[in-house]
């Protein structure tokens, strides 16, 4: 009966032993893979993309005068709200037409003759008509009278 413990503790010892040997194995091996990848990372050059630049082909570099725009075609000319940044010391609003071309705004800019940026939040525009109605105009399209 002693050789019959001694016996099955020899096998589990060897079983442990060996699935320690294989997991180790495997980490190392996953450590090495992980390492290569990082130097692979570091060495290649990535491409400098102007964030700004038009995504159409077609487009040229001369901007439209926004107030030739047709006036039919909404509060905005057909302008909509692509994005805003905001800075320490300076608001920017960035407006694209449809053909493309992108027009940024400050604060107190006139978007056309009869439309004014009056204050540039994070997620919309606050700008003003002739009549001095405020209206909000949201990234998604939206533009919102304010009441007051």
């Amino acid at each position: 009966m002693n050789i019959n413990k001694i016996f099955l503790f020899l096998i589990i010892l060897l079983l442990q032993v060996s699935t320690f040997s294989t997991f180790s194995y495997g980490e190392e091996t996953a450590n090495e893979d992980t390492q290569e990848e990082k130097v692979n990372l570091d060495e290649e050059e990535l491409p400098a993309i102007d964030p700004f630049q038009s995504s159409s082909a077609g487009t040229s570099g001369a901007s439209p005068d926004v107030s030739v725009m047709d006036q039919e075609m909404g509060l905005l000319s057909g302008l909509k709200l692509v994005g805003v940044i905001i800075g320490k010391n300076k608001k920017l609003a960035v407006l694209s037409s449809k053909e493309g071309f992108v027009l940024k705004f400050e604060e107190n800019d006139k978007i056309n003759k009869n439309i004014e940026l009056e204050e540039i939040y994070t997620d919309y525009l606050l700008i003003k008509d002739e009549q001095e109605k405020f209206y909000e105009v949201y990234m998604n399209d939206v533009i919102r009278s304010v009441d007051g």
